[in-house]
């Protein structure tokens, strides 16, 4: 019996390692096309996306394949651009949002059952991190773009506080698991600083749920951006961001001229469909890469050692 559990756990092992790249990459496809029209928009774009290039409201055809909106602008090319809008500020929202919520949670994992003045600011935030929870994310955005205004940086801050405290909570989760798993003990007992042992034993350890959420903050970021946009406080005019395109556009929708409304809403769903589709492929990758990672970092230690 127990050689046959033995046999079993070996032919099970290459099992877990194994990715299925094909599959990986199909999902990742929806999403490497988005990115593709942000990057190549130049290319892509067969008009100035904040020109007036025809007549306003004329109707999809060859010359303007999504029409022209109420001031004669393409709206193909302004849909174009608005990926790229969408990328940049999903890439810029999902980095801040990961690396601020993966420090700031490892510091409230560590230090909030210990006394002292750590112990009282790791509380402090995570009691903080409740309450902007509490909180829903358009009305904590435009606040913080009431105060600060709705320059880029100042939309990047507001949609960073909206989307970093779930990153905050799994990583204190699992800073908190790691820490009974005795990590910073045998750390401590070879002689490591607490900060040395915090950065090399438990973050490596515990950020794996932060980096499979990043596309999911990415995605809800390019939710909030239109959602900002629609309402008027996110990012100015002419600037082609689709919630601001389908705001614009509702005039035109009441007038029986669809297509302005119509083409940015469907690209704000097909790009969050397909984040959403390529977030179900990083739990396959991510062990891949980890443990890729920690034998580069073996290898270079075991090399340096000697």
């Amino acid at each position: 019996m127990a050689q046959t559990l033995a046999i079993a756990a070996v032919k099970s092992r290459p099992a877990r390692a194994r990715v299925n790249w094909l599959r990986v990459t199909l999902a990742f496809l929806p999403l490497a096309i988005i990115l593709a029209l942000a990057v190549f928009a130049p290319l892509i774009a067969p008009y100035d996306p904040v020109t007036t290039v025809a007549a306003s409201r004329l109707a999809p055809s060859a010359d303007h394949l999504f029409g022209t909106d109420s001031v004669g602008m393409d709206v193909f090319s302004r849909t174009i651009y608005g990926a790229r809008v969408a990328v940049q500020f999903g890439v810029a929202v999902a980095v801040c949002s990961t690396a601020g919520g993966i420090l700031i949670g490892t510091f409230i994992g560590l230090s909030e059952s210990s006394r002292g003045l750590a112990g009282w600011i790791g509380r402090f935030l995570n009691q903080v991190s409740d309450y902007f929870i509490a909180i829903p994310s358009i009305i904590l955005g435009i606040v913080v773009v009431g105060i600060m205004g709705s320059s880029p940086v100042a939309l990047i801050i507001a949609i960073t506080l909206c989307l970093i405290q779930a990153t905050i909570k799994l990583t204190r989760a699992e800073v908190l698991r790691v820490r009974r798993e005795g990590y910073l003990e045998a750390a401590e007992l070879a002689g490591e600083s607490p900060l040395r042992a915090a950065f090399v034993h438990v973050v490596p350890n515990s950020i794996g749920p932060a980096m499979r959420n990043m596309p999911l903050v990415f995605g809800n970021c390019v939710i909030i951006l239109a959602s900002l946009g629609f309402i008027g406080v996110g990012v100015k005019a002419p600037t082609p961001e689709w919630g601001y395109m389908i705001s614009s556009g509702i005039s035109s929708l009441m007038l029986g001229r669809w297509w302005p409304t119509v083409f940015p809403a469907i690209f704000v769903a097909l790009s969050v469909l397909a984040i959403a589709h390529s977030s179900r492929a990083i739990p396959q990758v991510w062990p891949y890469l980890a443990a890729h990672v920690k034998k580069r970092y073996r290898t270079e230690r075991k090399s340096r050692a000697h």
